[in-house]
């Protein structure tokens, strides 16, 4: 088996152990994973579905995952398997049919970044949709190769944005410029699902400048990327972030790095 085999075979271990414990989707362990945010018990169990099948796929494989951190191997890793095992709880617990898994394989080094993913999957769990990248080989969605929308202008364009930041004014009012600027916007509050949207065309960018989206998510915007696509952080510039549990990101993923600036030159105000 390839090692993209094995990671979709993870990913789907996962969806069945949600669509088979719906009934338990509202229900919480009583803990909190580092990113602040109570864990959901089919959070935990679809998560320990990936990793029971990433300890035993032959290549040793380090894991960072939402919900339990550093996962350390015996001996030194080839990989580091980046996992988000349900994106978009929120809407699960709610029985909102719109939430996915993602996962990522990352080439190990003593520095790696968000530009070292090598393999992303990302599967959603009530639509018929899997969307598998791989670093300089675009993106495919159920088999068929995708990309990204051709650019337009920005009063034409369909957006995502999360508005989910509160307590900030001057938040509000940048995004409230970029909403204004845009044709319209959807959000289906699964990242995953809407940078996959994003980076096979049926959405023109993804907005998330919170800078509370944890690095679990690279998922999405290395899809965006394979799609090509350009993600571009605050500045402007190309996203690359290191990968640490700790690290969080803001973006614009677009079509295009035009789409992506003019977007931000909205947020900016500038």
């Amino acid at each position: 088996m390839t090692l993209t085999t094995e990671l979709t075979t993870a990913v789907q271990a996962a969806k069945k152990v949600i669509l088979t414990n719906l009934a338990e989707a509202a229900e919480l362990t009583g803990e909190t994973n580092q990113y602040g945010d109570e864990t959901l018990l089919l959070d935990k169990k679809a998560e320990d579905a990936i990793i029971g099948i990433i300890q035993q796929i032959d290549t040793p494989m380090m894991i960072l995952s939402e919900e339990r951190g550093l996962i350390l191997p015996d001996g030194r890793p080839e990989y580091v398997a980046v996992i988000d095992p349900i994106d978009g709880s929120a809407n699960l617990e709610r029985g909102i049919p719109l939430c996915s898994i993602g996962i990522s394989a990352i080439d190990y080094s003593e520095k790696m970044s968000t530009d070292d993913a090598s393999i992303s999957i990302v599967e959603s769990v009530f639509s018929d949709e899997i969307f598998i990248a791989k670093k300089g080989l675009g993106i495919r969605r159920n088999g068929r190769t995708v990309k990204v929308a051709e650019p337009k202008p920005l009063n034409r364009a369909i957006i995502s944005y999360d508005t989910k930041k509160s307590g900030d004014e001057s938040f509000l009012v940048s995004s409230m410029r970029v909403i204004e600027g845009v044709h319209d916007i959807r959000r289906t509050a699964s990242n995953l699902l809407d940078l996959c949207w994003v980076a096979s065309g049926a959405l023109d960018a993804m907005v998330d400048m919170r800078g509370m989206l944890p690095i679990v998510h690279l998922s999405g915007t290395h899809m965006v990327f394979e799609g090509g696509g350009f993600v571009a952080e605050r500045n402007g510039d190309r996203l690359n972030l290191p990968i640490a549990a700790d690290q969080m990101m803001s973006f614009v993923a677009a079509s295009d790095k035009a789409t992506a600036n003019k977007i931000l030159t909205l947020f900016m105000g500038a």
